[in-house]
């Protein structure tokens, strides 16, 4: 039910703001909802790091695609390489749990930009999933929130 509410909200935001497509960050909001509070803001936490990973490294590589274009047969191997370079930076980083959105958020810009300023389009897709993440957290707090959401103790052992 909360998820369902939060695509809602998610598109619903979109079009009472005049935003283009909401898939983005009703995506992030489906991936973020958790069981509990706590965990919906740490999974948030890790996909907006991952959001900001991809849509750098998605700007670059747009640059580049833009480039060597001419040079490239086509744009999969700026892609490909591109999710190569996101998914090595996310575990060099410690962040394995941020490689799912962060390679979605790259895809999204890469695919998605034909004709559109680079850094316009990178800076809106970071902004799609910023709002499908703060969706999520927001109704997972304010919709029926579990009893027990504190964060794990862990024990020496």
């Amino acid at each position: 039910m909360k998820t369902a509410l939060s695509v809602f909200l998610c598109i619903l935001v979109f079009e009472l703001t005049g935003r283009a497509d909401p898939l983005i960050a009703c995506s992030a909001t489906i991936i973020c909802m958790k069981q509990t509070v706590y965990y919906s803001y740490k999974k948030g936490i890790d996909r907006l790091i991952g959001t900001l990973l991809g849509g750098g490294i998605g700007l670059i590589f747009l640059l580049i695609k833009n480039r060597l274009l001419e040079v490239l047969p086509t744009a999969s191997v700026v892609a490909a390489l591109g999710i190569f370079v996101v998914i090595y930076l996310c575990n060099l980083v410690n962040k394995s749990d941020a490689i799912v959105i962060s390679s979605i958020v790259f895809l999204a810009i890469i695919v998605g930009a034909d004709g559109k300023s680079p850094y316009l389009y990178a800076f809106d897709r970071v902004i799609d999933t910023v709002i499908g993440i703060v969706i999520a957290v927001a109704v997972n707090r304010l919709i029926y929130p579990m009893k027990n959401d504190n964060p794990p103790h862990h024990t020496l052992q």
